[in-house]
């Protein structure tokens, strides 16, 4: 049974007020709240969405963790590194790799690029390239082809004008002595990848790992194992557990080390944009204030009638910090419900569709959070409460006779 203070509470809500003002300042603070908290939820929700894009892009062409040997020195991937790796549990997947940046020279232009030297029979275990291929083939050693297989990325293929089938060389930086040619190689492009990550695909280039350490002169030798884990949740539990059991030089890295200023920008920004779109939940806060403040003034009356009737000055404050906290509840509520809505029909139907030829994405992303969404309500909630505080004690000092006399 509901007390008497929110019986009151819902009465003054719902009674047409003297003062249409009032009411309309009223109207003005739910509709603040409900469209402030609607914006910071359907903001969040696509930011959660950018976010995971991008982090999941990056680490499907690198990895969860990276096992490898002080300042990127060779090393044999021997029996000691695997048992080390097939130790633990939440690993699935490991891949021996080669990376070194080289010269890609093609018939008429130049390019700069890192170049991977993978074991095309594991790295399937900790990368989907076969399935980011949009040309040629995933092939390394096709016997049709005169020298061994080149996997570009679309961006490098652009830049050299290199296609499948094309022959282009790699000029490692290895050199034996001071006056001695670098190491020069000849390929077959035989396919062209593309993640969406201009990064990526404009500076990335694939060659079987034989190859790579020929290439790079370095026989039975790799810079690193690329690490798959069942869960990215497992990522700092899995490197600590690695790290105690490696020796020096071996130590182990994860994607948060390999990019960690770009998620703490994801970070700072999400937290910048949650504070001033806070902005449009606290004007709505104090219009709750200033219409309270007003509701006080004109209820001197009512509000001297019943403490002459018994109620204390708990309960005349209870009765203001009811009527704003329903305006606040009913707002958060029906805002929470539209922004969820709204993320809903994004992530289910794409209405709002990005050009592909200039973002990596042709929809909107969203990710829903349900943290994100109980912190708002929260945020929300919290501010409105703050709000009823002031007026509330003011009209619990207000003396009986007084305010009936007047």
């Amino acid at each position: 049974m509901a007390s008497f203070e929110f019986f009151i509470a819902k009465r003054y809500i719902k009674s047409k007020s003297k003062t249409a003002f009032i009411s309309t300042i009223t109207y003005i603070s739910f509709f603040g709240i409900m469209l402030g908290v609607a914006v910071l939820s359907i903001v969040m929700s696509v930011m959660n969405g950018f976010e995971t894009e991008v982090k999941t892009r990056f680490i499907s062409n690198d990895s969860h963790l990276r096992l490898r040997a002080f300042r990127d020195r060779p090393f044999e991937y021997n029996e000691n590194v695997t048992a080390v790796i097939k130790a633990d549990s939440t690993i699935i997947g490991a891949s021996p790799y080669i990376e070194m940046y080289s010269m890609v020279k093609s018939n008429d232009y130049t390019e700069g690029a890192l170049v991977r030297g993978i074991d095309p029979e594991t790295i399937q275990d900790t990368s989907p390239l076969k399935n980011q291929l949009i040309a040629g083939s995933f092939e390394f050693n096709k016997e049709e082809n005169e020298y061994p297989g080149i996997i570009l990325g679309k961006g490098l293929s652009d830049k050299t004008g290199a296609i499948p089938g094309d022959r282009i060389r790699i000029i490692s930086p290895a050199l034996s002595s001071t006056f001695s040619q670098p190491p020069v190689k000849s390929f077959t492009v035989t396919g062209i990848f593309e993640t969406g990550l201009a990064e990526i695909d404009g500076g990335l280039c694939y060659i079987a790992l034989p190859h790579a350490q020929k290439l790079y002169r370095m026989p039975d030798k790799v810079n690193g194992v690329y690490i798959k884990l069942s869960s990215l949740d497992h990522t700092d539990m899995t490197k600590a557990s690695l790290n105690e059991k490696l020796e020096f030089p071996m130590n182990c890295i994860s994607w948060k080390d390999l990019h960690s200023n770009l998620f703490a920008w994801f970070e700072i920004e999400k937290m910048m944009m949650a504070t001033i779109l806070s902005l449009i939940i606290i004007i709505a806060a104090f219009n709750i204030l200033s219409s309270l403040i007003m509701i006080v003034m004109e209820k001197k009356q009512e509000v001297g009638i019943l403490m002459a009737m018994g109620a204390n000055k708990y309960q005349i404050m209870r009765i203001f910090i009811y009527q704003g906290m329903i305006i606040g509840v009913l707002g958060t509520v029906f805002g929470l419900a539209i922004g969820i809505g709204v993320s809903w029909i994004q992530l289910k139907y794409q209405l709002i569709s990005l050009p592909g030829d200039i973002y990596f994405i042709t929809a909107l992303p969203v990710q829903m959070k349900i943290n994100d969404f109980v912190a708002i309500g929260v945020v929300s909630l919290v501010l409105t409460f703050l709000s009823t505080i002031y007026p509330s004690r003011q009209a619990s000092k207000m003396l009986p006779a007084e305010t009936i006399r007047n």
